[in-house]
């Protein structure tokens, strides 16, 4: 008697494994079909708010840029000013750099080169002084 109840111990203990198995694989695949359901539906709010994100951003560095470029005195989107060393030199001409329709002029190579890494972030982090 006791080799049966063993047995059948056995028994329901493969089947409750097996069912619950199946039951796990079920449920990651329902899972998996939401989640791809559900981006399609919220990946244009995430684009257009990328791309509000990207114009505001743009909106900004340009103003710095026109900031900059009134200090020589001349709105001719040229700045003479060296923007890696915080606008308190002349740039060189042989040392420019194209950025969103200015003209920016360094004092040197390196100053081109570590502004050149992220010009977004360094126009954004540049510090207009008051002339």
């Amino acid at each position: 008697m006791l080799m049966r109840f063993a047995r059948w111990r056995a028994c329901c203990l493969a089947v409750t494994v097996i069912l619950t198995v199946l039951a796990g694989c079920s449920k990651k695949e329902a899972a998996k079909s939401d989640t791809q359901a559900k981006p399609e539906v919220k990946a244009e709010p995430a684009k257009a708010d990328a791309a509000e994100n990207d114009a505001e951003i743009q909106a900004k560095v340009e103003a710095k840029l026109a900031e900059a470029d009134e200090l020589d005195g001349t709105i001719d989107k040229i700045v003479q000013r060296c923007a890696s060393c915080a606008l308190g030199m002349d740039g060189k001409s042989e040392h420019a750099l194209e950025v969103s329709g200015y003209t920016l002029y360094f004092c040197s190579g390196p100053c081109k080169e570590g502004f050149a890494k992220d010009p977004t972030k360094s126009i954004l982090d540049l510090e207009i002084p008051e002339d």
